[in-house]
């Protein structure tokens, strides 16, 4: 099977959904937004699975539409935060493509996500700070990372296709 996707991993806030658009357009791909995915399918936003169902069941579904991707063509796919954190994810992501960490102090990411209630594990400020250590590790499991604290969306954007044309 070929590797034709472009999975980008890491924390709330690290800036996958504004990355992978410009990603997947200079690579004439489609961008996937897998929390917009799930949000569709379920009718209704993640918080409101979170709070009707519980985080296992939103897992479950957002491994079963990573399997779904096997049937989508070349793509950039935006992961949600907890995603490559599970264990049953990461052999889908290896088999279907290439995984980039976007790697973000923890202060940025803080700066760029408000307590608004759209981000259910943002919920309780006192636990991100652990959060964000706990995941850190899994996310460097990553096929390669890349430091995007301090570097635009396009600088972040370029720095991806230097990465994946090296290794295609």
């Amino acid at each position: 099977m070929q590797k034709d996707k472009i999975f980008l991993v890491g924390f709330m806030g690290s800036g996958k959904s504004t990355v992978g658009p410009l990603v997947a357009e200079r690579l004439g791909w489609d961008f996937v937004d897998l929390d917009e995915e799930i949000e569709r399918e379920q009718g209704r936003p993640i918080r409101e699975i979170f709070h009707l169902w519980g985080e296992p069941v939103f897992r479950s579904i957002e491994t079963s539409r990573l399997r779904s991707l096997r049937n989508r063509a070349a793509c950039v796919v935006a992961l949600g935060g907890g995603a490559f954190v599970q264990e049953a994810n990461r052999p889908i992501i290896s088999e279907l493509g290439i995984s980039v960490f976007l790697d973000c102090r923890l202060e940025v990411i803080q700066a760029r996500c408000p307590n608004d209630g759209t981000r259910p594990l943002f919920e309780k400020p006192e636990a991100i700070k652990d959060l964000y250590t706990a995941r850190h590790p899994v996310y460097r499991r990553s096929d390669f990372s890349i430091d995007v604290s301090d570097i635009s969306p396009t600088e972040a954007a370029d720095l991806i296709l230097q990465q994946v044309g090296a290794r295609t």
